[in-house]
């Protein structure tokens, strides 16, 4: 589509009519071509980026989620479902009130 403006401004611009409003034309049509070429590269390396973003962050979560359910403490808290409560429980009031003293 750009090529067609281009061309359509190249036949205006030979009207010797609007010398200076042409030659205008042709230099913002450049510019905006040139920033169109710019924003679209920008465009693919941001997705590129956050495709190996996303990815990276799927593999943490995997070793992560490994990571959790081979420690003793998932181990515990579903062996001992009311003591992890309570020692849940235990710990915040233990926090609010360090917390809240002045």
């Amino acid at each position: 589509m750009s090529t067609n403006k281009s061309a359509a401004n190249r036949q205006t611009s030979n009207d010797p009519t609007h010398p200076v409003s042409d030659q205008l034309a042709e230099s913002l049509h450049s510019t905006v071509d040139a920033l169109h070429n710019t924003a679209a590269k920008t465009e693919e390396q941001l997705r590129s980026k956050s495709d190996a973003s996303g990815q990276a962050i799927q593999a943490q979560k995997r070793l992560l989620e490994k990571k959790w359910n081979a420690s003793g403490v998932k181990q515990y808290a579903t062996e001992n479902p009311v003591k992890t409560a309570g020692i849940a429980f235990g710990a915040g009031v233990l926090l609010t009130m360090l917390l809240r003293s002045k």
